[in-house]
């Protein structure tokens, strides 16, 4: 059962995720011809900026949606309508909460951005985006009960048929009006009317939801949930400084149009990275289950599993931007827009790492394990920025991704993984680093190769040669990884997964065994 909810969880999310991925492109490659490089770096900053405002949340969610497991496990209504309507309460005063501090931070957008461009109504803009992020705390907190009820899928053609609504409008008011404000309020339009929707859809599948009672949470969960807030809030401001605050320095230090020219790579990155964590996400709720449920020889077999896919899925997807996210940039707009390859790969050793963190990361949240490293994220997050701000200065928008790399070399590659270990699995944490030590070689040393075939195999014309690229990097890697790691346990266990998954109609699965 928890392999089939996984699946069905990770397959909705396939489908939200290419199509809103295919919109999202298409939608971005008229935003360039139309508005320019300076309002894509505006895109790209003020949503960082909110993204800041949204620690105000400090992670009730995580919190509240680890506590609902065992009542959703247990089928405890009652513990369940406690804990819902807390959460309700609690998000209210959120979105009041970032309102207020967001009003505050418009007086102060002059020092965030160095140079604007052709950029105009700044504070309108933020404004904007200050007023969408605040209300939709209003209406997202029943999404986390589809969540612990692992039924995430269910939502699947609601976002689909409203990716397509936005985009549509969006691209409709780019071409007719050229107007940046007009794109953002329409944005804001559809949005609401999505979460109201399934705001209500929730509510008629759990009829609990309207239930008022005057009963409060026992002290004893409160204190509980108390004590993870406090751990991942530490998390949730650590991790925001690590990843949410590249594009303001690059921003206060170099430029907007800067933002706006990295923002092309992040937005493909995120594209496939999105698909990559959404099958590890649609199983947080499963390993929340087995987790609670399983002996640790078991826990143990399963998250080997999950690392080996992670490695297989990252590794993969880190060759393939090496290799093909410049050639792609200069195919679609022009070599202008390029990074230099130096830069790249400082952003793909960051993108590996931090995707065989998930994972961890996975199993992590999945067991409630926050206070053990809660001042982790605290102290990267000092690193990354003292060392950003004092690199770019010297070495431009490489020196920002250096700081995220250092700062991020420095504590959780080792910690969370021996923190995982030794109380999630209650192992040791010896056998991870030797994997994962193998894995990142592995990855190294087929990059290499890949890039030298690739200097090689030349023919006339950008778009054949691209071609070309995207089969070699398609084929190679994964025929080195089924080779290297085809007898391994691993790999045989995702493969009687995949077997059980599929009914056994595939015969190729059990020839590759």
């Amino acid at each position: 059962m928890r392999i089939k909810n996984s699946l069905k969880n990770f397959g909705s999310g396939l489908a939200i995720n290419l199509i809103t991925n295919l919109l999202a492109f298409f939608s971005r490659t008229i935003f360039i011809n139309v508005l320019g490089k300076s309002y894509l770096g505006v895109n790209g900053l003020l949503t960082n900026v909110l993204s800041m405002l949204s620690l105000a949340e400090l992670g009730v969610g995580t919190a509240i949606n680890f506590s609902l497991y065992k009542p959703v496990a247990e089928g405890n209504k009652k513990k369940i309508t406690l804990l819902m309507n807390f959460y309700k309460r609690v998000y209210r005063w959120i979105g009041l909460l970032v309102f207020c501090v967001g009003l505050m931070l418009m007086m102060f957008l002059n020092v965030i951005i160095k140079d604007p461009g052709d950029v105009k109504n700044i504070k309108l803009i933020f404004f904007i985006y200050l007023v969408n992020t605040s209300y939709s705390y209003l209406m997202s907190y029943k999404n986390t009960l589809l969540s612990a009820n692992q039924k995430d899928y269910m939502l699947t053609s609601i976002n689909i048929i409203f990716s397509v609504m936005i985009t549509a409008a969006q691209i409709i008011v780019l071409l007719i009006a050229k107007n940046y404000i007009m794109y953002l309020l329409t944005n804001m339009l559809v949005l609401f009317i999505q979460r109201l929707y399934i705001n209500n859809k929730i509510t008629k599948m759990y009829p609990l939801l309207r239930e008022k009672i005057t009963e409060k949470l026992s002290e004893e969960d409160f204190k509980a949930i108390i004590k993870n807030v406090k751990a991942v809030m530490f998390h949730k401001i650590g991790d925001y400084c690590i990843n949410g605050t590249d594009n303001i320095v690059i921003s206060a230090f170099i430029s907007v149009s800067m933002v706006g020219l990295y923002s092309n790579y992040s937005m493909i990155i995120a594209m496939v990275n999105g698909i990559i964590v959404m099958f590890f996400n649609s199983m947080t709720a499963s390993l929340g289950n087995l987790i609670a449920t399983e002996s640790d020889e078991k826990k143990i077999e399963i998250f080997e599993i999950i690392n080996f896919i992670a490695f297989w899925l990252f590794g993969f997807a880190t060759i393939c931007f090496y290799n093909l996210l410049n050639p792609f940039i200069e195919l679609w707009l022009g070599k202008e827009f390029l990074i230099s390859s130096a830069i790249l790969i400082i952003v793909l050793l960051n993108y590996y790492l931090t995707g065989m963190r998930v994972p961890i990361y996975a199993v992590k949240t999945a067991a409630g394990i926050y206070d053990e490293d809660k001042y982790t994220p605290l102290i990267q997050s000092v690193v990354n920025l003292v060392l950003s701000i004092i690199l770019v200065q010297s070495w431009g928008l490489a020196g920002v991704f250096m700081g995220t790399l250092v700062s991020s070399i420095v504590l959780p590659c080792w910690q969370r993984p021996y923190i995982v270990c030794k109380y999630a699995l209650k192992t040791s944490s010896k056998g991870y680093f030797a994997k994962y030590t193998q894995y990142l070689i592995t990855i190294l040393g087929v990059t290499f190769v890949i890039s030298k075939i690739l200097n090689v195999f030349y023919l006339e014309g950008k778009v054949i040669n691209f071609i070309i690229k995207i089969l070699i990097c398609a084929a190679i890697p994964n025929l080195v990884f089924l080779l290297l790691f085809r007898k391994t346990k691993e790999f045989q266990q995702v493969l009687s997964m995949a077997d059980r998954a599929l009914g056994g109609k595939i015969k190729w699965i059990k020839w590759l065994a």
